[in-house]
């Protein structure tokens, strides 16, 4: 019965004509593309990542992350979004996309370490439960890390910064009016 509803389901979306037709967009305007159809803005790894310091490090942009953290969100989860937006933005290219996805999370764990906030890097598969029995774990299905190591390529500024970073204070709501 169940199946039913689910194969109905994707055949009314397949057969719907309110989606775009493959190669519609070789028909968009040539003289107003979208952000990610044009040049990058950067082209340089480092470039980047100094970009998402400077986003990260933001007070609002901090808070929030910290928050997300928090709540049990992943960091790579908040990479992904994170990286797919500087994407769609036209800041980079895919290649570099891929290239950025790691320090970023580096980055991300970094800052949390810094606030003291209780992180999870990534969900563990569940075909893996046996394998990572010995690995320190708060939850069966999450991985943890107790203190993030940088990679060698990661830029020894940056990681100047990140030592540097004071997170900003955590406002109570009993504290303001």
């Amino acid at each position: 019965m169940a199946n039913q509803a689910i194969d109905d389901a994707f055949f009314k979306a397949g057969t719907s004509f309110e989606r775009r037709i493959p190669g519609q967009s070789l028909t968009n305007d040539p003289e107003n593309p979208k952000a990610f159809e044009k040049p990058p803005q950067y082209t340089d790894r480092t470039e980047v990542l100094e970009n998402y310091f400077e986003m990260l490090t933001e007070e609002e942009t901090y808070l929030s992350i910290m928050d997300s953290l928090e709540e049990g969100v992943t960091v790579m989860e908040i990479v992904q979004v994170l990286i797919f937006q500087g994407f769609q933005d036209g800041l980079f290219n895919p290649d570099m996309m891929l290239m950025v996805a790691e320090p970023l999370a580096y980055m991300i764990a970094a800052l949390a370490e810094r606030a003291d906030v209780d992180f999870v890097i990534m969900d563990d598969d569940e075909d893996d439960d046996e394998e990572d029995e010995d690995l320190p774990i708060m939850n069966q299905k999450l991985k943890t890390i107790e203190k993030p190591q940088m990679d060698d390529d990661f830029p020894v500024e940056l990681s100047n910064k990140l030592d540097k970073v004071e997170p900003p204070k955590q406002r109570s709501l009993l504290g303001e009016k």
